[in-house]
């Protein structure tokens, strides 16, 4: 095995550093490092070059100053002779500010706790025979001559080397291990693997918002409509739509009322609205069942869990009906519309000031967790189709593809590979948590930009956090944690890392559905894990290897 080199292929000045660093690398151990080329900016003497530089992990670091040509010591003066004739140099005094600058640069680093760092200086001269002491600086054992570079009896000038660090006259011992490594750090950069994470994540939802952001000339070309119906596949921009629609109607005088399906949606456009001016805010904001909350329509205890879809309609036609005409609507957004009852139509439109309320319509079939909904309306509206997904990246898209019919375009960029956990039905949200501790304390990625989805139960974290629903819903935005919550209710919404748990999936909902409105939350990341056999009955066969050739690639060293 031979030593790292930095770097692994050098540019040299000359023949005479390609002739040292050829010697010292063929001689050295695995765990040593040569670096070629070392620049420093020293205080003291400038700009330091380093032509060798050899960290020894057990006894310190060399510094190796390479002179070509024929090389003497005449009248107290160092000469270099070659083809361009003799001209004086200093080797020594090069050397020697080299070893100071070296620890000076390494020990007054901040993330440096390893104290001073031994090291030493030669010359090496692998044209120049040299049979004694070059002066009364350079004794015979600082110099690496041409027999000494030719050499490969007790490992060549890589032994020298050791030897000189071994017995040189240093009142400093080796510092503490580890020290190679945080040289490195210094000298070389290190990559910060958190703020990469969060740069790349936060470019590609500039990119996204960007392109998000330019969906609004499409309501531009259908403003003289005054119903429209917007259908897409995750991540083409469906909700910021929908909300850009109720600024847009509200700004002209428009009375509106947004709605949408999911709390999580809600509480996004709630935050969104909030920091608009007033004459940009939606008069309601919230769900259909807080909608019924704020005509008097509550379910009490006893009640079926059909209340929300057979009486609570009912209810509120008779609610709505001793409206004011202040308290009425002209315009109606609604989002996740694939999930909306159909006798919540009419409950909602009996809202309305007058027949003739605008209405817009956001929905994705594809996300209906319930297949007994039609999703729309029976009105006459204006059809208009996404079909480029601008918010996940290309690899999420391309897993989450086969599950759906309509044809998308990826523009959201690349992302990281798309990983899969296989385990036990009866280890996915250990298995989920654990992953997501990996994700947080080993890969640096940031708490507030992971959630953790699970397709049927809640987790127990989510359990605790909602006892407050307000509250944990504002933690979406405002915490520096890992966000908690089912497919179900975080749809529409978005993070850059989702750990997917697949703990099963409830009764009379299509488990693809449910895997795709779950791995589409991913912006950046995205984490399955589940029983393979699982995946597979719900997804297919082709798709589940993609996983696991993704995982194969998340997994492969760089």
């Amino acid at each position: 095995m031979t030593p790292r080199t930095f770097p692994e292929q050098p540019t040299f000045a000359d023949d005479s550093e390609r002739l040292v660093w050829a010697a010292l690398r063929g001689g050295l151990r695995p765990q040593d490092v040569l670096l070629h080329g070392v620049r420093i900016t020293d205080p003291t003497h400038g700009e330091i070059e380093i032509d060798l530089l050899v960290l020894m992990p057990d006894v310190g670091a060399a510094v190796i100053e390479v002179k070509g040509g024929h090389v003497t010591y005449v009248g107290g003066q160092w000469h270099q002779g070659d083809a361009d004739g003799t001209h004086d140099i200093d080797p020594v005094r090069q050397a020697r500010h080299g070893v100071y600058a070296l620890r000076e640069f390494l020990q007054t680093g901040p993330a440096w706790s390893r104290g001073p760092v031994r090291a030493a200086w030669l010359i090496a001269l692998p044209y120049t025979p040299v049979s004694g002491a070059l002066g009364p600086q350079a004794r015979r054992d600082l110099i690496l001559d041409r027999e000494d570079v030719a050499s490969t009896e007790k490992g060549g000038i890589a032994g020298r080397v050791y030897d000189r660090l071994v017995h040189a006259d240093l009142p400093i011992a080796v510092p503490a291990e580890g020290w190679v490594e945080a040289a490195l750090d210094r000298l070389l950069g290190h990559e910060d693997v958190a703020a990469e994470i969060a740069g790349r994540a936060a470019a590609r939802l500039r990119h996204a918002d960007d392109l998000t952001a330019q969906q609004a000339a499409l309501l531009t070309v259908v403003r003289n409509n005054p119903r429209i119906e917007v259908t897409g596949a995750a991540g083409t921009g469906k909700t910021w739509l929908a909300m850009e629609q109720a600024k847009r109607w509200t700004e002209v005088g428009e009375r509106v009322c947004f709605v949408a399906y999911g709390r999580g949606v809600v509480a996004m456009a709630a935050r969104a609205f909030s920091d608009m001016h007033e004459r940009s805010r939606p008069a309601f904001v919230g769900t259909f069942h807080q909608l019924g909350y704020e005509w008097g329509v509550r379910a009490s205890d006893d009640e079926s869990a059909h209340f929300w879809e057979r009486d609570a309609p009912e209810q509120m036609l008779v609610a709505a009906a001793r409206l004011e005409l202040g308290e009425r609507f002209t315009a109606f957004v609604v989002d996740e519309a694939q999930d909306f009852a159909d006798s919540w139509w009419p409950a909602l439109f009996a809202a309305a000031a007058s027949d003739d309320f605008r209405l817009a319509v956001f929905r994705d079939d594809e996300q209906s967790v319930f297949h007994d909904r039609r999703g729309r309306p029976e009105l006459p509206m204006v059809p208009l189709v996404l079909d480029e997904n601008l918010r996940n990246s290309q690899q999420i898209v391309d897993t989450f593809r086969p599950l759906i019919h309509a044809e998308v375009v990826s523009r959201g960029g690349d992302g990281y590979p798309v990983e899969f956990v296989d385990c036990d039905a009866a280890d996915v949200v250990s298995r989920a948590d654990d992953v997501v501790e990996a994700l947080v304390q080993h890969r640096g990625w940031l708490p507030e930009q992971v959630a953790l989805l699970t397709t049927k139960h809640r987790h127990p974290v989510q359990i605790e956090r909602s006892i407050d629903k307000t509250e944990y819903w504002h933690d979406l935005w405002f915490t520096d944690d890992v966000f908690y919550a089912t497919v179900a209710g975080f749809k529409g919404l978005e993070r850059s890392a989702v750990v997917l748990a697949v703990d099963g999936f409830h009764d009379g909902v299509d488990p693809a559905s449910v895997l795709y409105s779950g791995m589409s939350r991913a912006r950046d990341l995205l984490v399955v894990v589940g029983p393979a056999a699982v995946l597979r009955d719900a997804l297919g066969d082709k798709i589940v290897r993609r996983l696991q050739r993704g995982a194969q690639q998340a997994n492969e060293p760089s």
